[in-house]
């Protein structure tokens, strides 16, 4: 070995080893320090899972901001809700009014350990999660677990997809929840919340829906089915699905007998109970649906449908429910009458040719409530029948109709009108609610069109409307969108213009067969009176009141064709109008509200304001959005307009309105029929009311022969104008006054002379017609009537009478 290699033992050595006994402290500071850092570790990754799971997360302090799709709501004039628009029919109620059956069936059912946890319930997580793996879908579509405030986390603020990441958000967002609400608030929102199929939402719509009551008035089994559907909307229908919706109810009733909220008895009780629910009602009330369909298409117009029917809109019209009412009544009354002057139709739908042979079991479409009353007109399913007597189904109901009060079907045999298995209209005379039984007399859906309207002439606003018969039959307005001939209607317009150029009640025409050049056509045209009869002589006032053609054409070729269609568009008529002389007839085509808006400028004192049917509208906050400006204008002198309105009560006094004659209050109006009985008008008014009636059919064919105005439209306005007569004499008679009905103001200028009513002069003792007439002040008579003057009048000396030849 080499020498520096030989190791010297004085030497130390350069690296020693030495075991010592293990020192505890340090190694449990090395222990402590790795742990620290696999928490900081743990927590690191929390904290991301934490930020991750927030992100995009809303506050739930927005609850209390939250607005739900709310319904926007229609008022009366009277600021009565009458009417809602909405894709989701929701009416929220509080916890209070929430019946405790109601709460106990959805918390047994959704969330039994509801008031334990604090929104996310461990052990009901542990049992999705061993579910879950069971079924292999514990990272694909996770599902139960979710307690009830993770239900409303989800539906109020996350997506419906079935994520692990959207579970840990809704389970955050549910933590926060139950931090800021109480267990009742939560409740309530949940119950407030949720669809719950056939477009409503929440228990208090369901409720109504299904069995037509509050939710405070639950049964125990009606209870369990609303909670049954929370589950499932889409699935549980006591219509669509009505096996698989009654075992899910009684499973519910199975769940508050385990978790002691009801006893074995009373859910055994509950159970053998069968689904009894409203019938399904599609479509809406046909009840002013022509006036919401206008307001409708206004709001979907002008702010979107979005706002129409998620905004909660408050919507408040002119329309008054009682008039609206009346109105209806009276013109169906009038079109059904008509109708039955045509006999009984073979055009009824058969239930057994459309392969349904359980008649008792079914439900019609027109059927849109279960009740029944006295007095109505509906849809019936004949279940038998005999020459004397058919059973029928009307609704929940069974009744007998008898061959009584059915002449207008020509026969008595109701075995040649009616089969089984028919869809026919019977009329309510009499129900026995506890025998489920009625009494009933055959009817039938009229054929004939019609439409009505009312206007507050010194508002503009209007307070009824119908468009038809029925709007699920036709959903045209002939109120506002159809256009027919005008008539006779027309001649108070043209009155007013010969009053404003030089005529007077007064003054004298000759009502003569006559002939007038048409420089338009080439030819000559002869006009006709609608009783094909000439009368010689006449004021002015005759002619409105007896609706003579012939003087009406003498006056509009005096005053001018043009100047005639100049007034047309000052009454705010904006058809397509010539100039020609047939204008005196009503030849042209106009719209109901554009004649009964006209008609207003009489009773008015020569201004007419623009008709509009919504006063304002708020937001769900109350802001206003608009507000109706009203646009008046001054059509004619307060006289003009006068001296017209008092002919107009000639017309319902003496002339072609004589029918309504006895109503006895102050009213003024004018009948208006076209030459080929296809159009019959009636409109007319009082100082406060302006109502209008159009009958016909929608195709321009005849109504029948001598059905005029005075005939087909008449009858609908004096019913109206009669019940609102007998209102009021029976309010006054309650409060122990008189009745009021106000009378037509006379303006300045306006003088009132005795007259003889056939010569137009001022009256004397000999005189057989006298009347007290009204005149612009300078234009009365200038002289008495003599006997010569009788003499000139063809039948003064005849007997006057009352007939029907009139337009």
């Amino acid at each position: 070995m080499p020498p520096e290699e030989i190791p010297d033992k004085k030497k130390k050595p350069l690296l020693r080893i030495r075991l010592k006994k293990p020192d505890s402290g340090k190694l449990l500071r090395t222990l402590g320090l790795l742990a620290l850092i696999g928490v900081v570790a743990v927590l690191g990754a929390g904290f991301g899972a934490y930020l991750a799971v927030r992100q995009n997360l809303p506050s739930v302090s927005e609850l209390e901001t939250f607005e739900s799709n709310i319904i926007t709501t229609v008022y009366s004039d009277e600021g009565q809700p009458i009417k809602d628009f909405a894709i989701e029919r929701r009416v929220e109620v509080t916890y209070d009014m929430i019946p405790d059956v109601l709460k106990k069936a959805i918390i047994a059912t959704e969330d039994a350990r509801f008031y334990n946890h604090r929104g996310v319930d461990l052990l009901g997580i542990l049992r999705a999660i061993k579910e879950n793996i069971r079924s292999g879908r514990l990272l694909r579509r996770p599902q139960g677990g979710s307690t009830i405030t993770q239900q409303l986390a989800r539906l109020l603020f996350l997506y419906p997809q079935q994520t692990v990441g959207r579970k840990l958000k809704e389970m955050y967002l549910s933590l926060q929840i139950e931090k800021l609400y109480s267990k009742e608030k939560i409740l309530e929102m949940y119950c407030n919340q949720f669809y719950l199929n056939h477009g409503v939402y929440g228990v208090e719509t369901a409720s109504n829906f299904y069995f037509g009551k509050s939710v405070t008035d639950l049964t125990l089994e009606e209870a369990a089915l609303i909670a049954g559907i929370f589950r499932g909307p889409s699935f549980y229908s006591p219509y669509t699905n009505v096996d698989v919706t009654l075992r899910r109810r009684n499973h519910v009733i199975n769940r508050m007998v385990e978790e002691g909220h009801i006893t074995k008895v009373q859910g055994e009780e509950a159970k053998a109970k069968p689904i009894e629910v409203l019938p399904w009602r599609r479509g809406s009330s046909d009840f002013a649906a022509y006036f919401f369909e206008e307001v409708r298409k206004y709001i979907e117009r002008k702010y979107g449908s979005e706002v129409l029917y998620r905004g909660g809109l408050k919507v408040y019209t002119t329309l008054n429910p009682m008039l609206q009412e009346y109105a209806e009544e009276e013109l169906l009354r009038r079109l059904r009458e008509m109708d039955k002057q045509k006999g009984w139709r073979r055009d009824k739908r058969n239930l057994l040719q459309e392969g349904k042979e359980h008649l008792e079991d079914e439900w019609l479409d027109s059927w849109l409530t279960s009740y029944v009353e006295e007095n109505e007109v509906a849809d019936a399913i004949v279940l038998s029948v005999s020459p004397k007597e058919a059973t029928v189904k009307v609704k929940r109901l069974t009744g007998r109709v008898m061959n009584k009060d059915i002449g207008w079907t020509k026969t008595s045999n109701l075995e040649k009108l009616i089969q089984v298995g028919d869809v026919i209209q019977v009329k309510v005379k009499k129900i026995d609610p506890e025998a489920k039984h009625l009494e009933a007399i055959l009817d039938q859906h009229p054929l004939i069109e019609g439409a009505f309207l009312a206007i507050d002439p010194r508002s503009g606003q209007i307070k009824a409307m119908v468009g038809g018969y029925s709007f699920r039959r036709s959903e045209w307005n002939r109120a506002t969108q159809a256009q027919r001939q005008a008539g006779s209607a027309i001649k108070p317009i043209l009155y007013a213009a010969a009053l404003d150029n030089r005529f007077t009640p007064a003054t004298i025409i000759v009502d003569e067969p006559v002939e007038f050049p048409d420089k338009w056509l080439g030819e000559n045209w002869a006009p006709r009176n609608y009783d094909r009869k000439y009368k010689g002589a006449v004021t002015v006032r005759i002619g409105l009141e007896e609706s003579r053609n012939v003087v009406t054409a003498k006056i509009l070729d005096y005053i001018s064709p043009q100047t005639g269609v100049d007034y047309c568009r000052r009454f705010g008529l904006t058809s397509t109008i010539y100039p020609y002389l047939s204008l005196s007839l009503g030849t042209f085509e106009v719209s109901v509200l554009e004649m009964v808006s006209a008609y207003t400028v009489f009773p008015n004192k020569g201004v007419r304001i623009r008709p509009y049917f919504i006063s304002r509208i708020e937001d769900r906050e109350g802001t206003l959005l608009e507000e109706a400006r009203v646009e008046a204008e001054e059509v004619i002198s307060p006289q003009t307009a006068y001296l017209v309105t008092s002919m107009m009560e000639g017309v319902i006094l003496r002339g072609t309105g004589n029918a309504a004659g006895d109503l006895g209050i102050p009213l003024g109006g004018k009948t208006g029929t076209t030459s080929d009985y296809s159009d019959a008008w009636f409109i007319g008014f009082s100082p406060s009311l302006c109502a209008g009636v159009w009958i016909g059919n929608d195709t321009r064919i005849t109504l029948g022969a001598r059905q005029s105005g005075a005939v087909a439209a008449l009858p609908a306005w004096k019913g109206f104008f009669k019940r609102l007569i007998d209102d009021e004499t029976e309010r006054a008679k309650g409060e122990g006054r008189e009745p009021f009905f106000e009378d037509f103001e006379v303006p300045v200028n306006i003088n009132f002379v005795e007259i003889d009513r056939k010569t137009g002069l001022l009256a004397t003792p000999i005189c057989l017609w006298p009347i007290r007439e009204a005149f612009l002040a300078g234009t009365e008579p200038p002289r008495y009537c003599s006997h010569q003057d009788h003499l000139l009048i063809l039948d003064y000396y005849g007997t006057e009478k009352a007939t029907e030849e009139h337009d």
